[in-house]
């Protein structure tokens, strides 16, 4: 399995670290903490942040992926939940979604046909893109085809699955809360 390019990698608290995910050892062990709340990001940096909130709340992490930004990459959420799902030390999962690319979308289809046990939080980013057409943001991914890869289609296929989109950041927690 390949994650990245363009990721910071990947952590699992107290057991393995590779690339910079949640920067020199020191700091990452500040950031994160072993628990039950599995991340997979489309930022490096959002990875490190999400993680954060949750150890200040408490809440530790199982295995934390950073997939990267740009339009292609090695493993990206569809392939990644499968694996969370089966992990016995995941009891939630945390998306980081952002404008540009569909795999949100895809990720959105494949939990509603598979009825996956595993609950889901996801935050999209860059809302505001979707107000301006044309102009171009962030990550080489955020490329948006109409409305296929919107910040706002993203949010709608992903509650039409069930899966609890957070309208803040601030939101993660208490969704996350309510599966634990």
């Amino acid at each position: 399995m390949v994650i990245g390019p363009n990721t910071l990698g990947l952590i699992s608290p107290g057991r393995i670290k590779l690339g910079m995910a949640g920067g020199p050892v020191a700091d990452a062990r500040k950031a994160y903490r072993p628990g039950p709340v599995g991340i997979a990001s489309r930022s490096g940096g959002m990875t490190t942040e999400i993680a954060n909130l949750l150890t200040t709340h408490g809440i530790g992490q199982s295995t934390c992926v950073g997939v990267g930004g740009d339009p292609l990459v090695g493993s990206n959420f569809l392939d990644l939940a499968p694996l969370f799902d089966r992990d016995p030390e995941t009891k939630v999962l945390v998306l980081f979604c952002e404008p540009g690319g569909v795999v949100e979308e895809a990720l959105a289809d494949w939990v509603a046909t598979q009825k996956i046990g595993l609950p889901m939080v996801a935050f999209v980013a860059g809302r505001f893109v979707d107000e301006m057409p044309g102009v171009r943001f962030g990550h080489a991914a955020t490329i948006v085809e109409g409305d296929r890869g919107s910040a706002s289609a993203k949010v709608a296929a992903l509650e039409k699955a069930g899966i609890d989109v957070a309208q803040a950041f601030s939101d993660i927690v208490p969704l996350v809360k309510k599966y634990l």
